[in-house]
């Protein structure tokens, strides 16, 4: 058997040999990379636009009102509608309400319009007062209806209407007759009556102006104006999706001391949204398009990153909104698209390296090489948006940068 070469006194053997063509192809490797055409780019002025998708919390400035008596409800203005300080927005029907005291004043209304016609001599009714005694006969018919039905959103018109042909009426028989004491009397049941039924009824006015609201959803008091400044990713994941909203209808039952409606103010709102892996780079104050997914896609609203949170390579935005919070009244979890226009010095991303932990480009200047100092600002991957560090202007448009291999 072959002993295999032997050189002096020592025998190599077959393994030497491998790592003798190891060592030649690692230094011909270097240096046809030394001796290799590198690569080269310019910096140009271009645009990234980088987008992020996630799940997002609207916080908006609004505050609850409740409901000050059991009883039925009648909306006098509608969801969203913008109100001013103690306007009238709802009657409350009182839960012991007496829908017999209806009747029983329009019986006395009756009797006192039957007196008087039959007391006033029938010359002296003319086509106005004719008008009227009709106008008050369907009326009342409207509202027996109502009562009836239960529609008691219509039953507040019927009533200032009703008011308002018995005053018109009686101004007229004022003018033609005196009053006698069985009409004297026909009066003040009247008015005991009118008096009986305004204390189950319970007029509520608007605490402040602003847009109003009679859907809730349990999360107004704990997502407020003041969340925007202290929420973190841990309370967006326990308050994510967990909103029930309830809305109130007219002719529903209210509760007191209960949640009833809201007041949203119309300037300033918010969402606070996590993204995984965010391809932006937030920056407070920063400008941003941010467009709402669902079966209704909203237009996209221009906003303004407030507050930026980075927890565990997760990132939690918060943005803000001058407008359009009216479309919002009755949302709290979404899903959102933002979206970031990145526009300036623009060079191949592999131009970018590291050299003694400081990011740069290597600027090409005749026969030299010169490391300029950047921030990269964008990046999708391909291309990246750049803007150098430090007053020394040695970026220029159209420069020639080398490109990492």
């Amino acid at each position: 058997m072959g002993k295999g070469l032997v050189i002096g006194k020592r025998r190599v053997r077959f393994r030497f040999f491998v790592f003798l063509f190891a060592v030649i192809m690692g230094c011909y490797y270097l240096i046809y990379i030394s001796t290799g055409t590198p690569a080269y780019g310019i910096v140009q002025y271009g645009e990234i636009l980088l987008k992020d998708e996630g799940d997002a919390l609207v916080i908006r400035q609004e505050k609850v009102y409740d409901a000050p008596e059991y009883g039925r409800v009648n909306f006098l203005v509608a969801e969203g509608e913008s109100v001013e300080k103690e306007a009238p927005v709802a009657i409350l029907y009182k839960a012991n309400y007496r829908e017999e005291l209806v009747y029983q004043l329009y019986n006395v209304q009756e009797k006192i319009l039957l007196y008087q016609q039959e007391n006033i001599v029938q010359e002296i009714i003319d086509k106005d007062l004719e008008k009227v005694e009709k106008d008050i006969v369907g009326t009342v018919a409207s509202i027996q209806i109502a009562i009836r039905d239960l529609q008691l959103d219509k039953l507040d018109d019927y009533e200032k209407k009703l008011r308002s042909l018995f005053s018109s009426r009686q101004k007229m028989f004022d003018q033609k007759m005196r009053s006698d004491p069985y009409l004297e009397r026909l009066y003040k049941e009247e008015a005991e009556l009118n008096k009986q039924l305004e204390e189950w009824k319970v007029e509520l006015v608007a605490p402040e102006s602003g847009l109003i609201s009679f859907s809730l959803d349990g999360m107004e008091d704990i997502l407020g104006e003041k969340a925007v400044n202290y929420i973190t990713i841990e309370d967006f994941k326990s308050f994510y999706g967990k909103d029930v909203l309830k809305q109130a209808d007219s002719g529903e039952d209210a509760k007191a001391e209960q949640p009833f409606f809201k007041i949203v103010q119309p300037g300033k709102w918010y969402i606070a949204c996590l993204v995984s892996k965010p391809q932006i780079n937030y920056v407070e104050g920063q400008e941003v398009d941010v467009s709402f997914i669902g079966p209704q896609e909203e237009q996209a609203i221009r906003g303004r990153v407030y507050r930026v949170v980075q927890e565990k390579g997760e990132t939690l935005v918060v943005v803000e909104f001058d407008e359009k919070v009216e479309d919002f009244l009755n949302k709290r979890s979404v899903e959102v698209e933002i979206n970031k226009s990145f526009q300036g010095f623009m060079v191949n991303a592999s131009a970018i390296v590291t050299r003694r932990g400081e990011k740069g480009v290597r600027v090409i200047r005749e026969d030299s090489e010169v490391f300029v100092p950047v921030e990269m600002v964008a990046t999708d991957g391909d291309n990246a948006i750049i803007s150098e560090r430090g007053e020394g202007k040695q970026l220029e448009l159209h420069a020639k940068v080398r490109i990492e291999r």
